[in-house]
């Protein structure tokens, strides 16, 4: 009888023993509740592991999860995130660099003001200025190529905007009243757009410079009086930029 139950005292014990699986240590877990009983350990089960945290909702207000770490907060994620004049760089709202420490680091028409590159006021005028090619209409006299002094003022004008804004092409087309025959007015329009061209040359108008003829052809004026012919007798400019 002795031997039998030395026998089955052993085998019980290993049946019993089997039949009561360790409890996970060294940080292995199969759930959260593994975790709260080990010391030194995170409390939450993440994938096997006792881990600081799986989400942000793990960590307490002003932290987030990060690799399973709960960290500070960062300040900002885009440069949305911070206010005016500031960006977002390795997570903190940092001064915005200057754009800018001179007008010659910012783009044609534009300024330097406090750090940041803006529209010149200055240039903005010249700009509108220069924009009305309509502007610089010429006018000569009665059966007359020759520049008069508003002429010439006018066409230093037209020079002065073509050095700041330059053109790709600037086409001058010359015209008459409608006085004298079709190919007099033809060649009179001629000499009176070439005048106009070579005044701007010789100011120093870079770029293509192109003339054309209309003679009477295009008058702006219909009536036959002295002050309606003045204002066909003209060069105007069409500027391409």
């Amino acid at each position: 009888m002795r031997r039998i139950l030395s026998l089955i005292i052993p085998t019980l014990a290993v049946i019993v023993l089997a039949g009561c699986p360790a409890k996970p240590k060294n940080g292995e877990c199969k759930t959260s509740a593994d975790c709260a009983e080990q010391e030194g350990y995170g409390k939450v089960c993440v994938e096997g592991r006792c881990q600081e945290c799986a989400a942000d909702s793990d960590c307490k207000d002003g932290f987030v999860c990060r690799a399973n770490k709960c960290e500070p907060k960062p300040e900002c994620r885009a440069d949305a995130d911070c206010g005016e004049g500031r960006v977002c760089q390795a997570e903190k709202c940092v001064a915005k660099p200057a754009e800018c420490h001179a007008d010659a680091d910012c783009g044609a028409g534009k300024a330097c003001d406090n750090g940041r590159c803006i529209v010149n006021p200055a240039a903005a005028a010249a700009e509108a200025a220069c924009g009305d090619p309509s502007a610089f209409t010429i006018h000569f006299g009665f059966d007359q190529s020759v520049l008069t002094s508003d002429s010439q003022q006018t066409l230093q004008k037209l020079s002065d905007c073509l050095k700041r804004l330059p053109a790709k092409k600037v086409t001058i087309a010359g015209h008459c009243d409608e006085r004298g025959t079709t190919q007099y007015n033809l060649a009179l329009g001629g000499r009176r757009a070439a005048a106009a061209k070579k005044y701007l040359a010789d100011l120093g108008s870079g770029g293509q410079i192109d003339t054309v003829s209309y003679g009477k052809e295009k008058p702006v004026c219909t009536e036959s009086t002295e002050s309606c012919w003045a204002q066909n007798r003209r060069a105007e400019f069409q500027i391409a930029r």
